[in-house]
């Protein structure tokens, strides 16, 4: 490992997710973790518990050289923020709307686009450039339509592990089940597997139909389907031809090219 690190960290309603980059300007994730976003949590209680994923890695909070994060849960920022300057020192950044993006805002209210989609977006236009359509299996799941280097818009549909953890809540004789591949295909033999079968083609489904109309809607040649988030890889081993590209820590790659990208213009202000 090298001498300076990067902290990047994405909060969102149902996880937070924590990436250690090289200080220097690629995006190569060097180790992450995983968290359930709490949110009564104090910024000591994150602050301790991040010192503990570091200190497993044999990095001491003071090789930390930078901060920046995305969240969807307001609430959280202030704690984020000062764990921040209290463990690390660091001058947090925050990824808004008006943060210095690669690629531009074409929106009526950029102000509503959540900061995980705008994260997603600008890491997919820089790795494996446009046009493109971004899925998110995340607590929502999420499509970001890029367009000439531009985020035009998306949709917005709910989410998987959210609508599996209802339905058992919900209902007297069906129980959580594990987001896979069914064993027994699209006809169910027990009830767990029948389960599994409606949400696994149900989700891939939903993902096929909204991501071929947006691809219709772009009306450009070469739009692909770039899919993120923890159960992309589950649905892109039973359905392979759904998504071009699957990258499950796209939002913590963004991270570090918007950090890279904010430093290089503040740099000029410094000298």
């Amino acid at each position: 490992m090298t001498d300076r690190f990067i902290l990047g960290v994405d909060i969102g309603n149902t996880n937070t997710v924590f990436g250690l980059f090289d200080a220097g300007e690629g995006v190569e994730i060097l180790r992450h973790w995983r968290a359930v976003t709490r949110r009564d949590r104090t910024s000591d209680e994150l602050g301790i518990f991040l010192l503990g994923f570091l200190e497993t890695v044999g990095v001491a909070p003071e090789r930390i050289a930078g901060f920046i994060y995305s969240s969807v849960v307001p609430h959280f920022n202030p704690i984020v923020e000062r764990m921040a300057r209290d463990y690390f020192s660091a001058a947090p950044l925050r990824v808004t709307h008006e943060s210095d993006l690669p690629i531009e805002i074409r929106y009526p209210a950029p102000a509503e686009i959540g900061a995980d989609r705008l994260v997603n977006a600008s890491a997919a236009a820089v790795l494996y450039g446009g046009p493109l359509v971004v899925v998110d299996l995340g607590t929502a799941t999420t499509f970001c339509a890029v367009k000439d280097n531009a985020f035009v818009g998306g949709s917005i549909a709910p989410g998987l592990k959210l609508s599996i953890e209802s339905l058992a809540a919900r209902t007297a004789q069906l129980p959580p089940i594990e987001f896979r591949h069914p064993p027994s295909g699209v006809i169910g033999d027990s009830t767990i597997h029948a389960l599994q079968s409606g949400f696994f083609y149900g989700w891939a489904g939903l993902v096929r139909e909204i991501s071929t109309r947006m691809k219709a809607a772009l009306a450009v040649p070469g739009v692909r389907i770039i899919a993120t988030g923890g159960l992309a890889t589950a649905i892109h081993e039973g359905e392979p031809e759904l998504f071009d590209i699957v990258d499950p820590l796209l939002t913590l790659r963004g991270l570090k090219i918007l950090y890279v990208r904010e430093i290089a213009r503040e740099r000029p202000k410094l000298a």
